[in-house]
């Protein structure tokens, strides 16, 4: 196929897409219609579609992991739902509506990538991402202005889901050298918070109890964040895993799974993690 032909085919599709797109506008703006929408989505507003976000987030982290085409297909359409919904919201309540962010998105793609659209020069990795910073940084300063690190922190995360929260602070304080040299260092601060919870859990402090664990799982995150693991990722994986090892304790169990005892537990699962090992091997 000659470039032209690819070039036409290109073309033809990005054509067909817009000519989608202007549909899917159509019928959001039915879904929301006052007198003949949905009267469920008519109710919703930003706050009260957040879990909504989360829960389709969620679904396509899963679909990319399960590699099925399909699936992340349409887990996308589902995330792009929620985008359409949220413009439609913001145009009924007259703050902003789609074109605003498609027009925020375009200008922000082209102003923090001036090697592309400006200069037309290749760049490292490295660099390109110091060049993102430095724009994203410099978009966010005020001459009248200047927050202390902690300060603009908080406002950064007060909004985030924790897990996030912890991942950005982690990212932002390690930029001014207050890092972990070693995966030991982590492990010992671990083990001292894990102490502390024990002492707290032993005087029944239930405050100490909470601010502990609660260090414990900051100290966790630390440590996914210095392997490069995503918590979320990996905790999607263990959900799977204790289901899968669960479904062969229920086989072997089978109606008598309510009168199992605690040892009874621990043999099946010693079982079913044998199983799963051969099978995965």
């Amino acid at each position: 196929m000659s470039s032209n032909d690819r070039y036409n085919l290109q073309k033809n599709s990005d054509l067909e897409t817009l000519e989608n797109f202007k549909i899917l506008i159509s019928n959001i703006k039915s879904l929301k219609d006052k007198t003949w929408g949905c009267p469920w989505q008519k109710i919703q507003s930003h706050k009260s579609l957040i879990p909504f976000l989360h829960e389709e987030s969620n679904e396509f982290i899963e679909a990319i992991f399960e590699k099925k085409a399909d699936n992340i297909c349409e887990e996308l359409g589902d995330l792009l739902l929620q985008v359409m919904l949220h413009a439609e919201i913001g145009y009924e309540k007259k703050e902003f509506e789609l074109n605003d962010v498609i027009k925020h998105l375009n200008k922000k793609i082209i102003s923090r990538h001036p090697y592309i659209f400006k200069k037309k020069e290749k760049v490292s990795l490295e660099k390109s991402q110091q060049i993102w910073e430095n724009i994203k940084n410099s978009e966010k300063e005020t001459p009248h202005m200047k927050s202390s690190i902690s300060k603009n922190l908080n406002m950064k995360i007060k909004n985030l889901p924790p897990m996030v929260g912890t991942d950005k602070i982690t990212n932002v304080v390690k930029e001014y050298g207050f890092k972990w040299e070693s995966t030991d260092q982590i492990f010992k601060k671990l083990e001292e918070e894990i102490n502390e919870l024990k002492e707290a859990i032993k005087s029944n402090n239930d405050s100490e109890i909470k601010n502990e664990f609660g260090d414990i799982y900051f100290t966790l995150l630390n440590l996914s964040n210095f392997l490069e693991i995503n918590p979320e990722s990996a905790l999607q994986k263990t959900n799977k895993k204790f289901l899968d090892r669960f479904s062969i304790i229920e086989h072997h169990a089978g109606d008598n799974i309510k009168k199992q005892t605690p040892k009874d537990f621990q043999r099946l699962w010693q079982i079913a993690k044998r199983k799963l090992k051969r099978k995965n091997s």
